[in-house]
């Protein structure tokens, strides 16, 4: 079984269909949406939608949680409350309901954790590896029998790695697919969909096989000058649409 796994869409509706477009040209069984559907970009509405409709299973990211109450983006960067505050005024109650239900951490079939930022906190970053063993430790003691974690927030791409003596450790990342050891944790994340922050425009995503454990990481080019003019439509900052083009 195949299983698609994207995150931070943020609004880019023209991103998110891109992906969209090149997952349904696979076998997928199953597509995992790791938060922040809303932020940033100019098409919140439209998102929200088109994941809804798609029965999109989905987690609950900081900008998601920020647009149903406004009180959580306190401590985001004066670009990304703009962004959020733009989007909570566009979305519809519906939207809201639908948002604040999402779930911040779920273990699907008893065995994949998914989350966010990092396992029960959408706002933490899992950036370095003393975040990475933190991570690790809540799989073991929380969520026992579940050895691979996927995860957001970041906008890059990574994969940290828990061998049998507890060493952690960052893998580098190839063209082709990565061979889960079975004896191995694992905590990956598929980078962004609608704001990746690589040095590349292209939205990203992951595919994922379960037998045996397999996961390739994966990018599409998308209208990009279409979401940035509706950024500047929106009169939200200029440096918003800019750096969808440098992808930083």
């Amino acid at each position: 079984m195949k299983v698609a796994v994207i995150s931070d869409i943020h609004s880019n509706i023209e991103a998110l269909k891109a992906v969209l477009d090149a997952i349904d040209q696979e076998d997928i069984s199953l597509i995992i949406n790791l938060g922040d559907l809303v932020g940033y970009n100019a098409s919140p509405v439209e998102c929200v939608d088109l994941v809804q409709g798609r029965q999109i299973i989905s987690i609950q990211g900081n900008h998601d949680r920020a647009a149903t109450e406004m009180k959580h983006a306190e401590g985001f960067n004066i670009l990304a409350y703009q962004a959020v505050k733009w989007s909570a005024n566009k979305l519809a109650p519906i939207h809201k309901r639908f948002l604040k239900k999402l779930e911040h951490t779920r273990v699907i079939w008893d065995r994949y954790l998914v989350f966010h930022g990092a396992p029960g906190n959408p706002d933490a970053y899992l950036f370095y590896l003393f975040q990475a063993k933190k991570a690790f430790n809540y799989m073991r003691k929380r969520t026992v029998g579940v050895r691979i974690g996927f995860f957001g927030h970041t906008h890059k791409r990574a994969v940290w790695q828990r061998d049998v003596r507890g060493k952690v450790s960052s893998l580098k990342i190839p063209e082709e697919n990565i061979l889960l050891d079975p004896e191995q944790m694992y905590l990956i994340n598929p980078g962004s969909v609608g704001q990746p922050r690589e040095h590349n425009w292209k939205a990203s995503y992951l595919v994922f096989s379960n037998e045996p454990e397999t996961i390739q990481f994966k990018s599409v080019s998308y209208d990009l000058h279409s979401a940035q003019a509706k950024i500047r439509n929106a009169k939200l900052p200029e440096y918003l649409a800019e750096r969808l083009e440098t992808g930083v």
